[in-house]
C-alpha cells in the first residue's frame, strides 16, 4: 500500500571479496581458493554479478515484484544434491 518494495535476498555461498572473505581466510588461502574455484570455475559469488541481480530488483514494475531471491554460484551443488 505504501509502494515499498522489500525483497530478502539470500546470498548463499562465498563471495569474491578480498575485504570480506579474503581477510576471513587470510591472503594466502583467499588466493588459493580464487585459483580453484575463482572466475573461470564458477564456484564465487561475483560482487558485479551480485549488483546486477539487485539492480533488476529496484527496476521491476510493481505488478510482477520478486519477493525472495536466492543466488549461488553456478559451480555449488544445492544442498539436496550433496
Amino acid at each position: 500500500p505504501k509502494g515499498i518494495h522489500v525483497a530478502h535476498v539470500i546470498l548463499d555461498g562465498a563471495v569474491d571479496a578480498p575485504d570480506t572473505l579474503g581477510k576471513m581466510l587470510g591472503p594466502e588461502m583467499f588466493e588459493q581458493l580464487r585459483a580453484t574455484r575463482g572466475r573461470e570455475h564458477d564456484g564465487l559469488m561475483l560482487p558485479e554479478k551480485i549488483a546486477e541481480s539487485y539492480w533488476h530488483l529496484s527496476q521491476q514494475h510493481r505488478s510482477t515484484w520478486t519477493h525472495e531471491m536466492d543466488l549461488r554460484s553456478f559451480g555449488d551443488r544445492p544442498w539436496w544434491n550433496h
